[in-house]
């Protein structure tokens, strides 16, 4: 699946969930998106229904999606965020 993930974006909307989102089980969620992170803070992770968002460092990434249609509705909800 090809896409134009904008990863510096990515972050920013992980720290606006992480900021402002409600704590529950290690992960925040904030407009029906979830944040979280690995111990060390290197790996972050956004998620929305069945995708997930992996952010690496050096600005790569990974996405978990099980279909296009996820995927669109995830960059959607990505793309609500101020």
């Amino acid at each position: 699946m090809k896409n134009n993930l904008d990863v510096k974006r990515s972050l920013l909307i992980f720290n606006q969930i992480i900021s402002h989102g409600e704590r529950n089980n290690g992960r925040s969620v904030f407009n029906g998106m979830s944040a979280w992170y690995d111990f060390d803070g290197y790996t972050c992770y956004l998620a929305f229904n069945e995708v997930t968002l992996t952010l690496l460092f050096h600005g790569k990434y990974l996405i978990d999606s099980p279909s296009a249609e996820s995927l669109a509705a995830f960059e959607k909800k990505l793309s609500q965020f101020n």
